[in-house]
Formats: structure tokens, C-alpha cells, sequence
């Protein structure tokens, strides 16, 4: 009669616990999402054609993209930092063909440039 009683009293307490609701609660620092969005944004460039003119410190970068934005206005231009070096890139260029073109016209002006495709 014992075992009974307490098996019952077992079952029923057993029925009340909750132990796992299913449920997770993530507690996120900001950084990780402002990290996240910067690492997106890098990836965005990977799947685009660049024109790469120049190569070396971040004076002469800094130097080269005011000439390049001056000789070509309509076209985006970055600066990327690469270990000790800083390269001055034409970024967005969505096909080969499109980037062929440009590049003939940039290499009137800058006959050091190269394409660089994408990954």
C-alpha cells in the first residue's frame, strides 16, 4: 500500500515539473550585431568586379582616390587597408564586360591598374 501511495504522489508531483520549456533567451552584446553588419557589408564586394589603380602607402591612397574621384565622378571608389598596404579600388562593377570597358578608359590615366574578379 506504501509503494502505491508514494508512486502516486511521485506521479503526481512529476506532472507539475518543468524542466525544459523549449524555450532559449540569447543575451546579445550590440557590437556582435554591428560586427556582423560589417562583416556583410565586405561580403557584399566579393560578388563584384573591381578595378584595382593603385597599391601601396595611405598618403599616395589618399592622394590617388581624390584624382580618380576627380577624373571619374560617377563611379564608387574605396580605399582598402591590406596589412601594411592601402589599395585604391572602382567598386560595384557587376559584370566582366562592364568591367572591361572601364577598365580600357582607366588605364589612359592609369596604366598600373588591374581587375580584380571576384571570389
Amino acid at each position: 500500500m506504501k509503494n502505491i501511495y508514494y508512486s502516486a504522489i511521485f506521479f503526481l508531483c512529476a506532472s507539475y515539473i518543468h524542466a525544459q520549456d523549449g524555450n532559449i533567451t540569447i543575451h546579445q552584446d550590440a557590437k556582435i550585431q554591428k560586427l556582423l553588419e560589417i562583416y556583410k557589408s565586405t561580403e557584399e564586394d566579393s560578388d563584384d568586379f573591381q578595378i584595382q589603380i593603385y597599391n601601396g602607402t595611405l598618403s599616395g591612397a589618399n592622394n590617388q582616390k581624390s584624382n580618380l574621384d576627380a577624373d571619374f565622378p560617377s563611379w564608387k571608389t574605396k580605399i582598402n587597408h591590406v596589412d601594411t598596404d592601402y589599395r585604391v579600388r572602382i567598386k560595384d562593377i557587376k559584370t566582366a564586360l562592364e568591367a572591361e570597358r572601364k577598365y580600357l578608359e582607366v588605364r589612359k590615366k592609369y596604366p598600373s591598374a588591374i581587375i580584380i574578379t571576384p571570389k
